[in-house]
């Protein structure tokens, strides 16, 4: 009987789970050779097509962190453009001192990842390919120590 009730509380454990979580329609990761996010290489775009819905989305990105970095901020722009070309620009800044939350641990102890919640609950009515664009305008040409950009959109489960 204790086994029975053992594995019914699992099974509803993970019932709820999995119903209570949000599920990726994108992610997609940009790779900075020599872990620089150069200038050059300031603006990163992303097309995602998706399907135009009455329910909110999470939009997220995490910028991979290897070693030190050489700069404590970089200030951007995240720009969505809709499949109709109407524009949506949010400044954002990503602070490496005082995070807006906090690193999740690498798979080494030398890497840290910066998860950026940029819209917890967005809104895409209209159907077909959105473009992303995240403009980096750090002060220093190089932002050495940055290994990859990584973008996830998600369905928000709403109870």
């Amino acid at each position: 009987m204790k086994k029975l009730s053992l594995l019914l509380f699992f099974i509803v454990s993970v019932f709820l789970f999995v119903s209570c979580s949000k599920s990726v329609v994108f992610d997609e990761k940009v790779v900075f050779p020599d872990h620089n996010w150069a200038f050059e290489q300031k603006a990163i775009t992303f097309d995602v097509p998706l399907q135009g819905s009455d329910k909110p989305f999470s939009v997220i990105l995490e910028l991979e962190l290897v070693g030190t970095q050489n700069v404590d901020l970089i200030y951007s722009t995240f720009s969505i453009f809709t499949p109709k070309g109407a524009e949506t620009v949010k400044a954002l800044y990503f602070n490496f001192v005082s995070p807006q939350e906090p690193y999740i641990q690498g798979s080494s102890s030398n890497e840290k990842i910066y998860r950026m919640t940029v819209y917890p609950k967005k809104y895409f009515s209209e159907s077909g390919t959105y473009r992303f664009e995240i403009d980096q305008y750090s002060t220093n040409a190089d932002n050495y120590g940055i290994r990859s950009l990584r973008m996830l959109v998600e369905k928000v489960k709403e109870n």
